[in-house]
């Protein structure tokens, strides 16, 4: 049986792009793969890896539109490229973390949380806020099979 449990590693900065994990989106140019890293403390940098498209943007103000059927990511609001239909729903991630994070909670068959010292059973963490048809064990190999389909598009 696997295991999932909520703790401190769970909290990721999903919305933060770095170089290492960037955040992946649609060119708005040519609507092939491009990636959001930070330019520099203030700024963020757009960029296409099939027609070089180049943008760049301070990012004063991050909004997150977390349950929209079509996604943007919070500073430049280009539609994310991780994203697929799945039980008629919209599933979507900003990176490979992102991702990888879906997979490891999906597949577990027992999802556990774990009182904060601070908060105590605080409703902010990524798994309690996730919709409810991901959450669904019924949903489980449909939702599996999606991801597995987004990582390849990574």
């Amino acid at each position: 049986m696997t295991r999932f449990s909520a703790d401190k590693s769970e909290n990721i900065l999903l919305g933060v792009p770095t170089k290492e994990d960037p955040i992946l989106v649609v060119c708005p140019k040519c609507k092939s793969k491009a990636a959001i890293i930070p330019a520099n403390e203030s700024e963020y940098k757009a960029t296409c890896f099939q027609c070089g498209f180049n943008e760049l943007k301070k990012a004063n103000h991050k909004q997150f539109n977390w349950y929209s059927d079509n996604p943007t990511d919070g500073v430049f609001g280009f539609d994310l490229w991780l994203r697929t239909e799945c039980n008629g729903n919209s599933l979507w991630a900003f990176n490979k973390e992102h991702l990888n994070f879906l997979n490891d909670y999906v597949s577990a068959h027992l999802r556990e949380r774990s009182k904060d010292e601070k908060w105590g059973w605080s409703n902010s963490s990524l798994a309690s806020r996730l919709p409810k048809w991901i959450k669904s064990a019924k949903n489980r190999e449909s939702i599996l099979k999606s991801i597995t389909v987004l990582k390849s598009k990574a």
